[in-house]
């Protein structure tokens, strides 16, 4: 079955997740990747149409509205996303996410941490 992968990729959105309370309080900086795979059996050169499809603005403003909202953990900031989406849209078939923790309060360490969720 044909089908299209919607992406928004090195979103960078500022949150205050973490176990942490000074997570809560100073927040942190978040890389977020998006995919979302629909299907594309109904598309042909001729269809043009938003309504058909996945508007990624739209995803954009969604995954704001669930990165406002603190978390201890970025598990559930997926699986919230991955829910709102495909209550959204019942055209998406699959998708995943991934959140990054650009500067995690970890000492000594360099690097990032996150999570990737499959939905």
């Amino acid at each position: 079955m044909p089908e299209f992968e919607i992406q928004l990729r090195d979103i960078m959105l500022y949150g205050r997740h973490g176990v942490l309370p000074e997570e809560r309080i100073t927040g942190n900086q978040y890389r977020i990747n998006v995919r979302l795979h629909i299907d594309a059996s109904g598309y042909d050169e001729f269809n043009d149409d938003l309504a058909t499809t996945v508007s990624y603005a739209d995803v954009y403003e969604i995954l704001k509205q669930i990165m406002s909202v603190p978390s201890a953990l970025l598990e559930t900031v997926a699986v919230r996303f991955g829910k709102a989406v495909v209550t959204q849209w019942h055209n998406v078939k699959s998708g995943e996410i991934e959140i990054v923790k650009t500067v995690p309060p970890i000492s000594d360490m360099i690097g990032e941490a996150g999570v990737k969720y499959s939905f």
